[in-house]
Formats: structure tokens, sequence, C-alpha cells
């Protein structure tokens, strides 16, 4: 009971001489594998707080890990400016690449990990690379968020580096991040100058990033096409429309079968089942184009355009593929109902 009251609870907290203001609002939080930490919703907080660690160096620290049928669950770590890390591994330029980035807490323990490369390589081919970034991520939220953007920039930097002596064709690249990971992924696509075919964000993280002054938040521009799947929409991620499509499950704030989920925790987690499944379904998830943004908050969907299918492999590209999409689930898996 005691624990609930805390997930619950809103308070003003001081720390290290931070200002008590009423607009200062801090709450505990929990991570990708469920932990309770100390964040924020105060988008303008952030300018108060300490910097992150100043030993996290991202070319250096963060490990990029390496997937394929012939690797299975063993990874080859293969580094940017690394030649015999990239000739030596089983990277093969003929098949399409995938790149998965953490959110808050993440490792390469991370379910986002193990699910999503096992049903790529379960259907095909691919180039799977993880991007594990946690020796940089601390359990103080706001310093984890200041790391997006070193984390997408370093990415950046391996593809090109792939491209130069691996023959990476940047038309097979899709990249893929959940939570604070989603916004990294948006940066991966600014380094590239927004010439990536596809970046996914997964519920993109919304404490710190409200506001369309936040540079460094995944946007629309960031590729040629940017999906974003919104399952706890004004909570732990994103509610307004920030890609080029938004899909909305269940209108985007809570998920059926995640029961009392006062921290939001499942239903944050629940883009990532989303996607995991989409994947591999016969089905699909299809989704209906709605007339405006103000439909998904007023719960009513107006058929306005072409339907589309949320997540899948190969993914949605194009101009085709454009506006606010809304679908409805199973309340547990598979969650996918065709319609």
């Amino acid at each position: 009971m005691i624990l609930s009251l805390f997930y619950f609870i809103s308070f003003t907290l001081v720390i290290d001489g931070l200002p008590t203001k009423e607009d200062n609002r801090w709450q505990l939080a929990a991570d990708e594998q469920g932990y309770l930490h100390l964040a924020s919703r105060n988008p303008n907080a952030v300018e108060l707080l300490p910097n992150p660690d100043p030993h996290f160096y991202p070319e250096k620290d963060i490990r990029f890990l390496l997937y394929t049928r012939s690797t299975g669950d063993i990874p080859e770590r293969i580094a940017n400016n690394d030649y015999d890390s990239v000739m030596s591994s089983r990277f093969n330029a003929d098949h399409p690449t995938r790149i998965i980035i953490h959110g808050w807490g993440g490792s390469q323990n991370s379910a986002i990990n193990r699910v999503i490369r096992t049903e790529l390589l379960n259907v095909g081919e691919f180039n799977v690379i993880f991007v594990d970034w946690s020796a940089g991520n601390d359990p103080f939220y706001p310093n984890s968020r200041r790391l997006v953007y070193p984390v997408g920039i370093a990415t950046s930097n391996l593809i090109d580096y792939l491209v130069k002596v691996a023959n990476l064709n940047r038309d097979h690249v899709v990249v893929i991040g959940h939570s604070l990971g989603a916004h990294a992924a948006g940066n991966v696509g600014k380094g590239q100058f927004g010439k990536l075919p596809t970046i996914i964000g997964l519920d993109p993280a919304l404490p710190f990033f409200a506001g369309d002054d936040v540079i460094d938040r995944i946007m629309q521009t960031d590729a040629e096409y940017v999906e974003i799947i919104h399952t706890n929409g004004g909570a732990a991620g994103f509610l307004e429309p920030i890609g080029d499509a938004d899909f909305y499950p269940n209108w985007g704030r809570i998920q059926p079968g995640c029961g009392v989920d006062i921290d939001g925790g499942c239903a944050h987690q629940r883009a990532v089942d989303y996607y995991v499944e989409s994947i591999y379904s016969r089905i699909g998830f299809n989704a209906v184009q709605c007339s405006s943004f103000q439909e998904i908050r007023s719960g009513v969907c107006s058929s306005s355009g072409p339907s589309a299918k949320m997540g899948g492999e190969p993914p949605n590209r194009g101009s085709l593929v454009n506006g606010v999409f809304y679908l409805s689930t199973a309340a547990a898996r598979p969650f996918a109902t065709g319609c």
C-alpha cells in the first residue's frame, strides 16, 4: 500500500539547492526494468539540474552489438573507426540493417533487444545492431535525458563508417528506439541530415521534451518517414503527433490488459510489444486515419483517408502514409485484431 502511494503522489522536493516552486513537480517513475527513480514532467527544470557524468564518452563507452542469424544470441561488438571489428564480423551489406536503441535504465539485457532481434531474425536475414548506452544511463532521469543527442550522433557516425568500409546501403537502414531511445533514434536521423528512409519511435519519452523548441527530440524531419506509436501519451510518452504518421492504439493513453497501471509502465512498454508483434503478425495492426488530432483527444475517429498498418516488416515508407491513425487491440497476446 505504501509503495502504491509513492507511485501515485507527485510532490515538490529540494535537491542540491533546487528552488521549490509550484511548477517543479517531481514523482517516482519506472524505468525499462520496472525500477523506481525520481523524474519530473517540467521541461524547464532541466536547466536547473547537474550535468551528466563527465566521464561518459559516447564514442568509447557506447557498445554497438551486432546480431545476425550466424551469431545467434552471442553478439559481435563493432566500433566506429575500428576496421578490424567490422571486417571480422558477420555484417553483410546485402542484408537490411535494423538499429535498436533502448531507453532509460536499459542495457544489453533489455527486453527490447531480445524480443525485436529475435523476431527480425525469425522472419529474415538482417544485420541487427543494438545500441547499448547503459554506461551513461544515470538513475537520475534528467541526466540520462541529456544523452539522447550524443548517443544519436555516435550511432550516426557508425552508420557513416559502415558505409565507408563495409558498403552499407543507407536505403536499407531502419532505426527503432523506445522512450528516451526514440529521441536518440531521432538524433541518428539528424546526424544523417534526414536522409535515412525510416525511423520508428516507440512511445517517445515526454518528461523534459515538451514544446517545439526542444531541438533534440524526435520529429518528422529526422528521416524520409518517421512513424510514432503512442501508448502512454501525456504521461511517460508524448500524446501530440510528432511524426509523419502517428498511431494511437486504444487512443494512445492507457492500454487494455494493464490493470491499475498507476505509473504507466505497462502502457509505456506496450509500444514495444505491439511493434514486436507487427513484425510477424499475419493480420497486422490495421489503423483508420482520423481527420484530426482533436479526434484522438475526443476518442471519436471519423475515417478521413486511406487506412494503414502500424509497424510491420518491411515498415511503411513514403508520403502516402501520413497523418494520425487509430486502432484497437486485444488485452493480451496476440494483440492484433485485424481491424
